[in-house]
């Protein structure tokens, strides 16, 4: 049997890591949620609910602090950029759409796993590498500044939680 090792990240990069931890629990959300043949209406708003209140910030906290550290570029910080891009349409195509089908929402939630797999297992793993460890030192303060006070944001409709 084939079992992959943890990966140990840096310090400076672990407050995103658990983000990224946070957004692979949202694609098992949405999936639960499909499988339980929720209303699509219900998983759609949280997943608008979810990315205003952490993904688009997190997005943000990469491309401002942490990308430039290899440079803008590089081709695996564009590709990550360009995945950012994608799954920012298909929240915006959420939130326009008058009609949500469950494919969307499968789609989106493979794109996030996607992402999130990407940067964890290549990209923050070459930036960590690549990175001037003075810079990364300096990434890594501000992102943990930014998260010292990030609580998970409170949901009331759980769909995804078992029922008795």
């Amino acid at each position: 049997m084939d079992v992959k090792k943890p990966i140990k990240r840096g310090n400076e990069l672990v407050p995103l890591s658990r983000d990224h931890h946070s957004g692979l629990l949202l694609c098992w959300k949405i999936r639960t949620g499909i499988k339980k043949g929720i209303e699509e209406e219900r998983i759609a708003a949280y997943i608008l609910f979810y990315y205003r209140s952490h993904l688009a910030e997190h997005f943000r906290q990469e491309e401002e602090y942490i990308f430039p550290l290899v440079g803008e570029q590089n081709i695996r910080t564009q590709r990550a950029i360009a995945e950012h891009r994608q799954i920012e349409a298909l929240i915006d195509k959420l939130e326009n759409s008058e009609t949500i089908g469950y494919n969307s929402l499968e789609e989106l939630a493979n794109r996030l796993d996607a992402h999130i797999r990407y940067e964890e297992r290549e990209l923050f793993s070459y930036i960590e590498e690549e990175a001037e460890t003075k810079q990364l030192g300096n990434a890594g303060g501000i992102i943990a500044g930014l998260h010292n006070d990030i609580k998970e944001p409170a949901w009331s409709d759980e769909f995804w939680a078992r029922t008795v």
